[in-house]
């Protein structure tokens, strides 16, 4: 539509027509977009992969000859570092942990200020994964802090590191993500649950609870030491009488995984000798069904119960339940369940943990490139500290790899240097676990049962190696990545 307004003087004077020639057009160069690596999960493995990448690989990367420009975004729902090894005895017996309860959670800060504007934190937990777009839709973990983002967002990723971990059917052992919306972080669902845990372990030292049996369902290296930390507790303050802790193994030993048969063996044998009648381990069954209910305590104080039920048909009321059961991987909830296997861990290609997709084990799904798996996430893992560390540098080699060829070879092509020297940060590693067949299992702090590579070890070495003080010292050096040098 004309205009309506009367067109000032000025305007009304025509132009001189210049007969210069034209002066050339200027394109302002744009900056391209540093290449986005975002990991998922903070804790031993993502912080793991963080660190080496920030440390070895991208320096590696940055000295080819485009120089490319990096960002790694670390998405976890948690703003601590939770060290679950120790757990077991920060639970019940926290005060006989160098540093105490809160040596085992540490601030994520402690692990990325060093590294500045390359890194960011972002507290959330993954809900799904584009491929096409390669986005991650992300749901973030409210806080009453007001920079802090609320709802839902998606973040763009060139590498996309899984280190999600398991999820424990118990948040004693895990920090969960998935429900944790309303909370300050994922790390309070797990010190809630410690609280309550207490509560009722202390009511039955104090007698107070109509029920004086403590039922551990799970006979693996958490349900062995869990009832060994609480049998300790108990005896050592002269609370046994009435008492019994009952340990379902679910098998037909314990300790039926990673290790030799004559240790799960031996882990009865040393609970038997160390703690009589307190302890019975029952083998080949399994819990059914649990349910909770309040009941009225001394001096109007409520109580709690659980009432379990068996797979041998009996049930059982008892003042504490513990589930110490296995876990299952923490996957399903953003990726297609083809890429997966039965117990929701995410399976990779070979062992260099590049992730295979919905493609079959001897063809490349296209739409997985860029992907990696690392931890306890991982198909086939072993599910120990030992086994993550091994992992780590070999994940972040692939990486290394795969950014390089695309630097070198943009137009595609075979993975080669074209005559560049590589630095070792940028070669391809291969996984295997040097410590395979290692397992030291604390049963109370005096000592306990183990393996390494294999071969049995007295309880005098488990003491020194393990049951002294869970590890912690391994906490500050996974932390601030100086275990990576």
């Amino acid at each position: 539509m004309a205009s309506t307004e009367p067109q000032s003087t000025l305007d009304a004077v025509p132009e001189p027509q210049s007969t210069a020639a034209p002066a050339p057009t200027t394109t302002t160069p744009t900056t391209p977009l540093p290449t986005s690596i975002v990991i998922l999960g903070g804790n031993l493995a993502g912080l793991g992969v963080l660190h080496n990448l920030a440390r070895h690989t991208i320096p590696a990367l940055q000295r080819l000859p485009s120089q490319p420009q990096y960002k790694i975004t670390l998405i976890t729902p948690n703003n601590h570092f939770f060290f679950k090894p120790a757990s077991p005895r920060a639970l019940i017996h926290p005060d006989l942990l160098p540093g105490g309860e809160k040596q085992i959670f540490r601030d994520l800060s402690d692990a990325v200020k060093q590294y500045g504007e390359l890194v960011t934190v972002v507290k959330a937990y993954a809900t799904d994964v584009d491929t096409s777009k390669k986005e991650v839709t992300i749901k973030h973990v409210h806080t009453n802090s007001p920079s802090d983002s609320e709802g839902t967002s998606a973040v763009r990723y060139d590498v996309l590191v899984i280190a999600t971990g398991t999820k424990a059917r118990s948040a004693l052992w895990t920090m969960p993500g998935q429900g944790t919306e309303g909370l300050h972080a994922a790390e309070d669902a797990t010190k809630r649950e410690w609280e309550r845990f207490r509560t009722k372990l202390k009511n039955l030292q104090a007698g107070t609870h109509p029920h004086h049996s403590i039922l551990i369902a799970g006979g693996g290296p958490v349900g062995v030491e869990t009832t060994g930390e609480i049998a300790t507790l108990l005896k050592a303050m002269g609370k046994t009488e009435g008492v019994t802790i009952t340990l379902l193994s679910g098998s037909d030993r314990l300790l039926n995984r990673n290790c030799n048969e004559s240790l799960g063996r031996k882990a009865e044998a040393y609970l038997k000798k160390n703690f009589g009648s307190l302890v019975e381990v029952k083998h080949g069954i399994k819990v059914v069904s649990v349910s909770d209910s309040v009941i009225p305590g001394e001096g109007g104080v409520e109580q709690h119960e659980t009432t379990v039920e068996l797979s041998d048909g009996t049930t059982r009321t008892v003042g504490l339940y513990i589930d110490a059961t296995g876990g299952s991987g923490n996957a399903d909830g953003f990726l297609p369940l083809t890429w997966l296997d039965a117990s929701s861990r995410v399976i990779t290609k070979d062992d260099f943990f590049r992730v295979r997709g919905s493609g079959s084990s001897e063809e490349t799904d296209h739409q997985a490139n860029g992907i990696y798996a690392v931890g306890d996430v991982v198909s086939g893992s072993d599910n120990t500290l030992i086994s993550t560390n091994f992992q780590v540098p070999v994940v972040c080699s692939s990486i290394g790899v795969d950014l390089a060829t695309k630097i070198l070879h943009p137009e595609g092509g075979e993975s080669q240097s074209s005559g560049v020297k590589l630095p070792a940060a940028l070669k391809q590693k291969t996984f295997k676990n040097k410590m395979a067949g290692t397992l030291l299992v604390p049963i109370g702090p005096g000592g306990g049962v183990g393996q390494i590579l294999g071969w049995g070890v007295p309880s005098l070495m488990v003491k020194t190696a393990k049951a002294k003080n869970f590890l912690v010292d391994m906490i500050e050096p996974a932390v601030t990545g100086s275990q990576w040098k």
